[in-house]
């Protein structure tokens, strides 16, 4: 399948990962939860979970990042090439899991993402 649509559908899967977790804290403000959950699913912090998890990746998922990453899409303003390249392996990678049946490694590694998001964004604010 395309890098970028298992990217789409990868985007998709962690957004509303995001936006579960976060109303399971309790936050039930929309503008508050459309905030955080922008911030959460940007490309800045997609690339640096992907960072995180690589030493996790098996040889396949490693491939599936590979691809995505050497893809060419517009870059928004509000990223690096890098970071964008990034966030799309990271992407293309839940939506390959989770095209391919694998929920417990896809939960496994949106978890593992969540975790990190949660350490990092407490260190910097």
């Amino acid at each position: 399948m395309d890098a970028l649509t298992l990217a789409y559908i990868g985007d998709v899967c962690w957004s509303f990962f995001i936006r579960k977790a976060l109303i399971d804290t309790g936050i039930y403000n929309v503008q508050i939860l459309n905030s955080l959950a922008s911030e959460m699913v940007s490309a800045k912090w997609q690339s640096r979970i992907l960072f995180d998890i690589m030493e996790l990746l098996s040889d396949r998922e490693l491939k599936v990042c590979k691809r995505a990453r050497n893809t060419h899409s517009n870059v928004p303003k509000s990223a690096t090439v890098e970071e964008y390249r990034e966030s799309t392996a990271f992407e293309a990678l839940i939506g390959y899991l989770h095209l391919s049946g694998q929920t417990e490694r896809q939960n496994f590694i949106m978890d593992r993402g969540l975790r990190f998001l949660a350490e990092e964004m407490n260190d910097e604010g």
